[in-house]
């Protein structure tokens, strides 16, 4: 098979930020692989959160190209993939096995959902984001989306809780919290029970990602649930949070691809944990191999190219909150008319 890659710029219609990042703009790795007469795509949107890169994808790609190149079929790529294992390079290791599993539904002309035993209409809704920011431009752009039933809003230690209580008033939207690691426990056991009183659905990640003492003290107060996100990145991970918190979120990115996070829900599922399908800043091409394997959550977040100026792929579409996958083999995907 052949191995081919570009690195697009992806830009969102606002500069984004999180307590751990701002982002006015960000680069992923798209990935081709063909075997003449297929042809199957993956995605890269790198963090260096978890030690990744634009550059130390393209050192991973050239260092499997030769087993790429040697591959004669799909499957024996993700064969190769699988026998690599590891945590090292997930956002890198995701973008082949989502172009395996693209190529490999072309192949067989089923929908890459059809391959995983799932239905679309089991489907959650799609949570969307809002950034950090002012509270007047927090509201504003709460106001923008509404009409969708649920919000996530995003906190750090120095904004007031308040601006959870206007943006729900304001949008009669259910919502749910992201503080990205902001808060120390004792902070976050006042906070988080501040926001179970605004009637906030879930908290993600309230405290450091290494932090699983810190983590459990929360989710033992709390009385609304707490999902691990930078504390889980892969399924090799959630025996270590499983008795911490009340959920985990999953993303392609940090887990690896989509064998992994399938992997993660069905071990949520046997512990009793909720589960939810996140995404980085990433292109329409990644995010519907996500939503693909949405109907095995109890919670979506797949709004990244809902929030891009320049999405370069046609591929899911978030319709009020409902993720609507697109017609076709394999992932759907197809360039955006016109480009990016």
């Amino acid at each position: 098979m052949e191995l081919s890659y570009e690195i697009v710029e992806l830009v969102p219609r606002f500069v984004f930020r999180t307590a751990r990042n701002t982002s006015a703009s960000s680069e992923s790795v798209i990935v081709t692989i063909s075997d003449g007469s297929l042809t199957g795509m993956g995605e890269a949107a790198p963090s260096r959160f978890y030690g990744e890169d634009t550059e130390s994808v393209v050192a991973y790609l050239e260092r499997m190209r030769p087993g790429v190149e040697h591959a004669a079929h799909e499957s024996e790529l993700m064969a190769i993939l699988t026998s690599r294992g590891g945590t090292e390079d997930p956002a890198a290791r995701a973008s082949l096995e989502i172009a395996a599993h693209d190529m490999m539904g072309r192949r067989y002309h089923m929908p890459l959902y059809r391959h995983f035993d799932l239905d679309p209409s089991d489907m959650p809704h799609s949570t969307i984001s809002i950034g950090l920011d002012s509270p007047k431009v927090m509201l504003e752009k709460a106001r923008e989306v509404e009409g969708f039933p649920l919000l996530k809003i995003k906190l750090d230690s120095k904004i007031d809780l308040s601006i959870v209580e206007r943006i729900k008033e304001a949008t009669g939207a259910s919502v749910t919290v992201d503080a990205n690691c902001a808060w120390g426990p004792d902070e976050a056991i006042e906070k988080v029970a501040a926001l179970a009183e605004i009637g906030v659905e879930l908290v993600e990640q309230p405290v450091a990602a290494d932090d699983i003492d810190g983590l459990r003290r929360v989710t033992e107060s709390a009385d609304v649930p707490v999902y691990a996100d930078e504390s889980c990145p892969t399924s090799a991970h959630l025996p270590r949070v499983a008795d911490a918190v009340d959920g985990i979120v999953i993303k392609l990115m940090k887990c690896g691809g989509l064998l992994d996070a399938v992997r993660m829900a069905t071990l949520a599922r046997e512990r009793g944990l909720g589960t939810m399908i996140g995404c980085m800043m990433e292109s329409s091409l990644a995010l519907t191999a996500s939503a693909h394997i949405a109907p095995l959550m109890d919670y979506a977040d797949l709004d990244g190219g809902f929030l891009l100026s320049n999405d370069p792929f046609d591929g899911m579409r978030i319709d009020r909150g409902r993720i609507v996958l697109p017609e076709g083999d394999g992932l759907g995907v197809r360039p955006a008319v016109g480009g990016a």
